[in-house]
């Protein structure tokens, strides 16, 4: 009979049990998915710019809802993405772009794996870092910003993003395929396998009087206004996360390094007398911020403008490659003679 006894009580404590996870079910937190780690990092043999193994989940897409954590200006290029389907395309360019770009290998490099475009055909510049060893970096690089130009001269861009400005979607593709293409070349040789390469993207709509910022790791791009350099983009670093220490400045995302890549865009509304640079890493670390701006603003040319920051860069000891390109945003002058025709100023 005791025996009886002791079974029921069981029995009862365990439906009891049963009924109480039960109820705690739909107030109990989801298990925390464990992200599957890659089994190497891969880090450029004398120092240079290096990738994390296990990189942090991607940014913030200005299609996130508004936060306190946001970067200072991302409220305001969100603004500019909500409305961009209501912002016509006038007949007449609103804005006249103008730029120049140069690179250089450095004071310690023995190659120059650094590359940037110039295509002001379509208002598009980059700047692409390479890094994967001997020639490598330089090989992702040049793949990078070469498709960028392919799929901008032939207009094709592949799949677009979904509820993105098909201006900022197209140039997010374009680095995709890039990425695609680096992996591609990385698989026919040994030696190539692990290269990669950051990307800081600008293409400029000028009927729209719109700038539209792609990035993917450390390379940067500013805005010029008012006296003020401000820096657009946000590393793709841990250390932009909050990791400290000598892991900080290790890259969380890379071009040509995983089958995908997740692509940062910014949305920026050009004014005349702004001035739009994309640099790389060798010129931020060698020069400090408050000494870019009177360079830029001092020189009788954009492109002396470009070559006294790679000068100065250099002349700081020029520790890594040092490449930059320089946009200026100008008033479109009208002939009145000509109807709807206009020239660029100066």
């Amino acid at each position: 009979m005791m025996l009886w006894i002791i079974a029921a009580i069981a029995g009862a404590v365990m439906l009891a049990g049963i009924a109480f996870l039960a109820l705690r079910g739909d107030d109990a937190p989801p298990p925390t998915p464990r992200k599957k780690g890659r089994d190497e990092e891969y880090e450029e043999p004398d120092g240079g710019t290096r990738l994390a193994s296990d990189p942090p989940p991607s940014g913030i897409h200005p299609t996130s809802g508004a936060s306190e954590e946001l970067p200072t200006g991302a409220l305001e290029s969100q603004e500019l993405w909500l409305e961009e389907d209501e912002e016509p395309t006038g007949p007449v360019p609103k804005i006249v772009v103008m730029a120049s770009g140069g690179t250089h290998p450095g004071q310690r490099r023995e190659h120059n794996e650094d590359a940037f475009l110039v295509l002001a055909e379509h208002d598009v510049y980059a700047i692409a870092d390479g890094m994967g060893g001997y020639a490598a970096g330089e090989v992702a690089s040049a793949i990078t910003v070469d498709s960028l130009a392919e799929c901008f001269a032939l207009g094709k861009f592949g799949a677009l993003e979904d509820g993105w400005p098909r201006r900022g979607a197209e140039l997010a593709a374009a680095i995709r395929e890039a990425n695609t293409r680096v992996r591609q070349e990385a698989a026919k040789d040994e030696s190539k396998q692990g290269m990669g390469t950051t990307i800081v993207a600008a293409r400029f709509s000028p009927g729209r009087r719109r700038v539209y910022v792609a990035h993917v790791g450390d390379s940067r791009c500013y805005r010029i206004r008012g006296g003020e350099l401000k820096q657009l983009t946000m590393d793709h670093t841990l250390g932009a996360v909050g990791i400290k220490g000598p892991a900080a400045g290790k890259l969380s995302r890379a071009v040509g390094v995983f089958d995908d890549v997740d692509v940062d865009l910014t949305i920026d509304e050009p004014a005349a007398g702004d001035y739009y640079l994309l640099c790389s890493d060798g010129l931020f670390k060698m020069v400090p911020e408050a000494e870019i701006l009177p360079m830029i603003m001092g020189a009788a040319t954009i492109q002396k403008a470009v070559d006294r920051l790679i000068e100065e860069a250099n002349a700081r000891g020029g520790r890594d490659n040092i490449s930059v390109v320089l946009v200026r945003i100008d008033e479109p002058e009208f002939d009145p003679g000509e109807s709807g025709e206009h020239r660029l100023p100066g």
